[in-house]
């Protein structure tokens, strides 16, 4: 199964974040495919957060999902996109979710 997840926490939120990431993991340990980890609103921030870092990087290493950060909400946090991160529309968000079996969000 496909999946793409929408990632809107915020980076204070760590219980949710770490959810997330044993979600995606237990994904991929049962044999599924992330294909997209959209980050939107808050979830710029978490993403970029120094202490998941090294995480997501393993993320992206491991299933080859891309990390798209939402290229509306870099604008408003001003962040810099970085490897493992790429900046990405809501159209990229629509065509991951159009390509995969199942979105699920964390809010």
């Amino acid at each position: 199964m496909d999946i793409s997840l929408i990632i809107r926490t915020h980076p204070e939120d760590g219980e949710r974040i770490s959810l997330a990431m044993r979600f995606i993991n237990a994904a991929i340990a049962e044999g599924h495919t992330v294909r997209q980890c959209f980050f939107q609103g808050e979830g710029v921030r978490s993403a970029l957060e120094p202490r998941w870092q090294d995480t997501w990087q393993q993320i992206a290493d491991s299933a080859g999902a891309e990390l798209l950060l939402c290229s509306q909400a870099v604008e408003v946090h001003a962040v810099d996109a970085h490897a493992p991160f790429q900046i990405g529309g809501l159209g990229a968000l629509v065509e991951a979710a159009v390509r995969s079996d199942r979105v699920v969000s964390f809010v």
